[in-house]
């Protein structure tokens, strides 16, 4: 029997968009967008995570002011119950995909054991 694997990932990306972590996930990113502060921190927040994950990607330094920065936006993050369930919501369905990932490459695992 031959198995179309597309088409068991494709059914897997459906179910994923049903349970209830990502719905969570999707509540809680719909709430971040429509209160203007939270959003503002947010973005402000993604700015700087973006440019210090590529100064570590290229291997540049990360300067004082800039590790100060991100410090304050994690404060804010911090005091902002909305974006803190976003957060929380993020890191309950990453959960998600590390145990499905653990699923999907135990065959590769186990080849190498």
């Amino acid at each position: 029997m031959s198995v179309n694997i597309y088409d068991t990932a494709n059914q897997l990306e459906r179910e994923i968009r049903e349970t209830d972590q990502f719905v969570a996930l999707k509540e809680a990113f719909s709430a971040v967008k429509s209160n203007e502060e939270a959003n503002q921190i947010f973005e402000e927040f993604r700015s700087v995570q973006q440019v210090l994950q590529q100064k570590q990607m290229t291997g540049q330094e990360i300067t004082e002011e800039e590790a100060q920065n991100a410090q304050a936006i994690s404060a804010k993050i911090g005091e902002n119950d909305i974006i803190s369930n976003l957060l929380e919501a993020e890191k309950q369905v990453g959960q998600m995909i590390d145990d499905i990932n653990q699923v999907v490459l135990k065959p590769v695992r186990e080849l190498y054991q």
